[in-house]
């Protein structure tokens, strides 16, 4: 049997370039569902897996989906030149991203990071570290907004975090250390004092929607998405390298992207097998997959002249920020800290707590979520 079940998620990067490697290549049969991004983000894994055959997924949560043995991992079903390709051809760490107890649980298919979103007619100019942004948001009041909604105001206090030097985890711990945590949490205190109120839960979706339409005019921090580059309607949205804390070496981003995963309900042929390698190709990354609006995983989509022409030089712009972006910890317990963290930031950045007083909480909650 080569027909098989698949589910990605609601936006257009996520869900026209599969459904158009599934109409061009008629080696199997695939039907691609869709589901909005807040079940993407909450609908528990193991569930889905019982329905669906193919799963596009991120990288936080595969620790989960190991745990709960409802994924097939790489190993099982791909050969190892077929592995050293994926492990060659993906962008920066999007490969052992998926990696967890030693094996691989998805196959790199889209990479992204939190970038520098601009409005390319906007008013604002072009930082270069986060010293920049934070005077810009004083001179342009109202025009800065942070990505803070749902689990970006974690995501952005991690990447000043590390432009600052600091280091994050070691293993499932939280070692940042409270000098480091402080220090970028004023930052984003300075320019929240700044920015509209009312994007404080705002989606990167939704923030670049409000940007595109006029109502601010740059984000310093927010995960790239390849359509705002080359909009249908409203303004334009120029990508670029997230800034940095003086050295330019430490960008600070965290990696995003999906992958895509096979579910242990699943019985994958060859022919399921050579239509996801092909997928994963040179030649589909760079060609299908960005002319159906998606942004590869692949590195050499990422070089192509072509892609880059075709999408006012997302892929140039940004590269070296996602190479070199940051993998968030995987263990069974990881993503609800990072939910409720963000969520302790929001609050503390409106009621004015002391970065000392948020810390200390995000420590305490790390400690609550941490498994066994």
């Amino acid at each position: 049997m080569n027909n098989f079940k698949g589910l990605t998620w609601g936006h257009p990067r996520g869900y026209l370039p599969l459904q158009a490697w599934a109409t061009e290549d008629k080696g199997v049969d695939v039907d691609w569902s869709i589901q909005k991004l807040e079940g993407f983000e909450s609908h528990p894994i193991d569930e889905l897996a019982r329905e669906y055959d193919l799963l596009i997924v991120d990288n936080p949560g595969i620790g989960e989906a190991a745990e709960k043995q409802c994924l097939l991992p790489l190993e099982d079903f791909l050969n190892e030149e077929q592995m050293f390709f994926l492990k060659q051809t993906s962008m920066g760490a999007s490969y052992e991203s998926y990696r967890y107890e030693g094996k691989h649980w998805a196959i790199p298919v889209d990479a992204a990071s939190q970038v520098c979103a601009r409005a390319t007619t906007g008013d604002v100019p072009q930082p270069e570290s986060w010293n920049d942004v934070v005077k810009l948001s004083q001179e342009f009041s109202g025009k800065i907004a942070m990505s803070l909604g749902g689990p970006h105001a974690l995501l952005t206090f991690y990447s000043i975090s590390q432009s600052l030097d600091g280091r994050l985890f070691v293993g499932n711990d939280l070692v940042l250390d409270c000098k480091t945590a402080v220090s970028a949490l004023e930052i984003m205190r300075e320019i929240f004092t700044h920015q509209q109120h009312d994007l404080i839960n705002l989606n990167p979706i939704g923030l670049l929607d409000a940007m595109q339409n006029g109502m601010f005019d740059l984000c310093p921090a927010i995960f790239g998405y390849i359509n705002y580059a080359t909009p249908q309607q409203g303004r334009a949205v120029t990508f670029s390298n997230i800034p940095h804390c003086g050295d330019s070496a430490l960008r600070g981003s965290v990696l995003g992207g999906t992958g895509l995963a096979i579910s242990a309900r699943c019985n994958p042929t060859p022919e399921l097998i050579e239509h996801l390698m092909r997928y994963a190709s040179d030649g589909v990354q760079s060609s299908l997959v960005v002319n159906s609006g998606g942004q590869p995983s692949n590195i050499t989509a990422w070089k192509s002249e072509q892609a880059n022409l075709r999408t006012n030089n997302f892929f140039a712009n940004t590269f070296e920020t996602v190479s070199s972006a940051y993998v968030r910890p995987k263990y069974d317990g990881y993503i609800p800290f990072q939910d409720t963290s963000a969520a302790i930031i929001r609050a503390g950045l409106i009621g004015g707590d002391s970065a000392e007083h948020i810390f200390s909480s995000i420590k305490e909650n790390h400690r609550n979520h941490l498994p066994g």
